[in-house]
């Protein structure tokens, strides 16, 4: 039996999309070892396009079926989108390929009308007590902290690139509820309005996440 099938997972959060992928190559019965994890730090253009076409032609190494998990959360041109449509249109015989993505605005209607769609809803972010401690002493290392202090505190946020967007969520929220207690603590509402603006930088530019950190740190 052919098992061909195309999945685009769309997630604003990365690792929910991971996780959810993971979960369901392993409901499909995908051997891990059949799984070929196509990812760019920078943004997928047509030569990465070409490297999938080889690698999809490969024969499954332990089971029946492989997979192609295409990662373009670091965005991907229009050329490369248009050389995937060619796969997606005439895909290998047991083939299950995986594309996941921020936005469905960022992808051809092409490609989409050749995918099932799979929206992940963004799980509401909430803080325990120890997450509420650690934003505490950020925000004290932030206002009254020394440069050198500040430096090493976002470079310690921004060795796993993959936490930062969510260390920034906290923060917003930790903030958001300072305000709520003192709605007029001005200072509170600085650093809101800059922490807005470092976290739409870091998700919608190829800025870098460190370099963006130490400016935010260093605002104040």
């Amino acid at each position: 039996m052919n098992s061909t099938q195309s999945f685009l997972i769309i997630a604003k959060n990365k690792n929910e999309a991971s996780s959810y992928t993971a979960d369901l190559l392993k409901e499909k019965g995908v051997n891990s070892l059949d799984i070929n994890l196509q990812i760019y730090e920078k943004t997928m253009g047509i030569a990465d396009v070409r490297n999938i076409q080889k690698a999809i032609l490969l024969k499954p190494f332990r089971g029946k079926t492989k997979a192609v998990i295409i990662d373009t959360y670091e965005s991907i041109t229009l050329e490369a989108q248009n050389a995937l449509l060619k796969i997606l249109e005439e895909p290998p015989a047991n083939t299950i390929i995986v594309i996941m993505t921020a936005k469905r605005e960022l992808i051809l209607p092409t490609i989409i009308s050749r995918c099932k769609i799979i929206v992940l809803k963004e799980k509401e972010n909430k803080l325990t007590k120890a997450n509420s401690t650690e934003l505490k002493n950020a925000l004290n290392i932030l206002l009254n902290g020394q440069t050198g202090t500040k430096l090493k505190i976002a470079q310690d946020i921004a060795k796993d690139k993959k936490n930062v967007a969510l260390w920034l969520e906290k923060m917003l929220i930790f903030i958001i509820k300072e305000i709520i207690k003192d709605n007029q603590n001005s200072k509170y509402l600085n650093i809101l309005k800059k922490l807005q603006k470092t976290y739409k930088t870091i998700g919608n530019t190829n800025v870098n996440q460190r370099t963006a950190l130490e400016n935010f740190f260093l605002s104040f």
